[in-house]
């Protein structure tokens, strides 16, 4: 990107000092970049062989960014549930990791075994004084907690996917959302 200088020499060939993104990526103009004759009409704003630089009008008119409207019309049903079903496994690992510590924190606080006296005192004590008890073990709270990431799980992706057909069918009759994309200023 070669670009034109103003009396100021507000440019430098090849980058915008300053800018991000443009030319070598340091921010600093170096003496190759800019015309000997640029040094003429403005020598007090050089140090050294890096120079600093205004940056002219038309750079400010770029930095403004470029706006355009689109309107969403579909959404593909497959690419949305394979989405929700990789976003479900990992909300479901999430909830095993949350049951897996709380259940270790409870537990060290002495909650669990304190919980399990009681209802041992409070329930039936004809099938070996264990009754509701049983549920609060380790590997019964993790099958439960997997259990009902699996069925989120899959709910999730049954849904979306038919939300997904849903919006497919609506922009057929309404002609879809229309969105304003713009660049970053």
């Amino acid at each position: 990107m070669t670009t034109g200088s103003g009396e100021s020499g507000g440019y430098v060939a090849g980058s915008l000092v300053g800018e991000p993104g443009y030319g070598s990526g340091d921010g600093v103009a170096h003496s190759a970049s800019i015309p000997a004759s640029a040094e003429s009409r403005n020598p007090g704003t050089y140090v050294g062989s890096a120079r600093a630089m205004t940056v002219g009008t038309a750079a400010i008119a770029r930095r403004r960014g470029r706006r355009a409207r689109l309107t969403l019309r579909r959404i593909d049903p497959w690419s949305t549930l394979k989405f929700s079903l990789v976003y479900g496994l990992v909300g479901m690992v999430v909830l095993i990791v949350a049951v897996v510590v709380l259940y270790g924190v409870v537990d060290a606080m002495g909650v669990i075994s304190s919980l399990r006296t009681f209802l041992s005192d409070v329930s039936d004590t004809s099938n070996g004084g264990q009754g509701l008890a049983v549920w609060l073990s380790f590997g019964r709270v993790m099958l439960i907690a997997l259990v009902v990431g699996l069925v989120n799980v899959v709910l999730l992706a049954a849904f979306a996917t038919l939300t997904a057909f849903i919006y497919n069918v609506c922009t057929d009759i309404v002609g879809g959302v229309e969105v304003t994309l713009s660049e970053r200023e």
